[in-house]
């Protein structure tokens, strides 16, 4: 099933690619970041990918309400400013 997913996410993405590059939206340096935003995401994945391997679930709850709740005041604080 993620196979399949995977293999029809790609597919599409050949698309999208082909006709912003046919109708212009997509040309010079906009490739070059693309390409460097998708090895980045790529490499980012797999470290996460390693890095959740190694620790609990419990952990991993904390850490994302610890994220969460930052993230809550921070925009609080922005809004409020």
């Amino acid at each position: 099933m993620i196979a399949t997913k995977t293999a029809n996410s790609f597919i599409v993405g050949l698309v999208q690619i082909s006709s912003y590059t046919a109708l212009g939206s997509l040309q010079g340096k906009l490739w070059t970041y693309g390409i460097v935003l998708g090895l980045s995401a790529s490499l980012g994945n797999w470290i996460g990918k390693l890095y959740l391997k190694k620790i609990s679930n419990t952990f991993f709850r904390k850490l994302v309400i610890a994220v969460m709740s930052i993230s809550g005041i921070v925009m609080i604080i922005k809004s409020i400013n």
